[in-house]
């Protein structure tokens, strides 16, 4: 007979994405996600395979409750402009509140890219994917501000705010001000290639 889960899933991922993201996947040990989930070993092991089980469902749902509904902000149809502006405030809003006085977590997906992703080919298409899904959603948004933008000028200007996004992410865990400083030039960049009309309030 099958053995029954004892325990709330969402809490437990939540849990032990504190830790990962505060320790890294190489530096936290089961004793320490044991510790933060209040779960044994064995359940651990039992609900997600292995520590590495766990950290993949915790960047998984990292990506789905918190990434992607973020970059559903590039997609303001009515005010595009405001879609690009209102993504990278939250961005700047969402660092400053997952900093405290010890350490700056800054993005989880992001810090995993520059730790284990490089020689791990799964983690390494998750992220390059959610760069694909950055770069199109701010694609879009120039796109829909300014019709008249060739596809090759929109996809280059992509790139760079996109660039600039995703350096201040992971600048973040080491020098929050420059981080913020970054994303805020990332705005600048984008409003210099919307038309007047166009312009966030």
């Amino acid at each position: 007979m099958a053995r029954t889960q004892e325990f709330d899933t969402g809490k437990a991922l939540g849990d032990a994405r504190r830790v990962f993201w505060d320790k890294g996947f190489d530096a936290t040990s089961i004793a320490d996600l044991e510790a933060a989930t209040g779960l044994g070993r064995s359940s651990i092991y039992h609900g997600f395979g292995s520590k590495r089980g766990l950290f993949d469902a915790v960047i998984q749902d990292y990506m789905d409750t918190v990434l992607r509904p973020r970059l559903t902000l590039l997609h303001n149809q009515a005010h595009p402009a405001e879609g690009i502006s209102t993504y990278l405030t939250s961005l700047s809003d969402a660092l400053v509140k997952t900093a405290d006085q010890t350490t700056n977590r800054g993005c989880l997906l992001l810090n995993t890219a520059a730790g284990i992703a490089g020689n791990d080919e799964a983690l390494r298409l998750l992220i390059d994917g959610y760069q694909v899904e950055l770069r199109d959603g701010v694609a879009g948004a120039l796109r829909a501000a300014d019709p008249t933008q060739t596809d090759a000028v929109v996809l280059a200007r992509a790139r760079i705010v996109a660039g600039l996004t995703m350096g201040a992410l992971l600048m973040a865990r080491v020098n929050l001000g420059e981080a913020l400083s970054t994303l805020e030039a990332a705005g600048e960049q984008a409003r210099l290639w919307l038309p007047a009309g166009s312009q966030a309030r």
